[in-house]
């Protein structure tokens, strides 16, 4: 199995969990370095999801987490096509804190800032394109449950983009009143965060 953008390798290892033999395309040096440390078992490339560092017709799966947004399309695409072979499956899949829970929408808001000139449009489906060599086969939504302490949840949020564009003394007001709503709601200090994992699953078409 491929893994594109895999960052640290958080998806990496529940794949591996799960009996897959992964290779992963990564460009960042030192996320790279952080998921060969805790996964040396893997096949670890660098390259990018516009030119992908292997044959054609390699992969009988491709999966992209929380980074299709940030391809450049369709060359993506199509690279993902290239290195499946004939019935391939690609997930691209969003993991992220579940937005139809009223207590938690505020404090997502916290993270956020709209006036980023920099934030990049995000949903919960790949448009693979009509002339594809795809063929969109279900959407899917999956709820789970994520236990996270409140530090671990502050030094989270701390990580996002509309955090890192902030000052150093806007991050620490942030953090200040993440950490108030965070422990009125925790229980002895760990909290359960609703969390949905959305995407799309699609086939790579035959080769003619």
């Amino acid at each position: 199995m491929l893994e594109v953008g895999a960052g640290t390798g958080k998806w990496t290892r529940l794949l591996l969990d799960l009996g897959a033999v992964v290779t992963v395309v990564e460009p960042d040096d030192d996320m790279r370095a952080v998921l060969v440390r805790r996964s040396p078992e893997v096949h670890t490339l660098k390259g990018v999801a516009e030119k992908l560092p292997v044959e054609d017709a390699t992969f009988d799966a491709a999966l992209v987490s929380s980074a299709w947004h940030w391809f450049e399309q369709p060359a993506a695409t199509n690279e993902m096509a290239r290195v499946l072979r004939d019935g391939g499956s690609l997930f691209v899949l969003w993991n992220g804190f579940s937005r139809n829970v009223a207590w938690l929408a505020p404090l997502i808001a916290l993270r956020d800032r709209s006036e980023d000139d920099g934030k990049r449009p995000r949903g919960w489906a790949a448009d693979l394109g009509v002339e594809s060599d795809f063929d969109v086969e279900s959407q899917v939504e999956v709820d789970w449950t994520w236990t996270r302490s409140v530090d671990e949840l502050v030094s989270l949020f701390g990580t996002y983009s509309g955090a890192i564009i902030r000052t150093g003394e806007q991050r620490r007001e942030m953090e200040t009143e993440l950490r108030k709503r965070f422990e009125e709601i925790a229980v002895d200090g760990v909290l359960e965060i609703p969390m949905t994992v959305r995407g799309t699953v699609a086939r790579r078409r035959t080769r003619s």
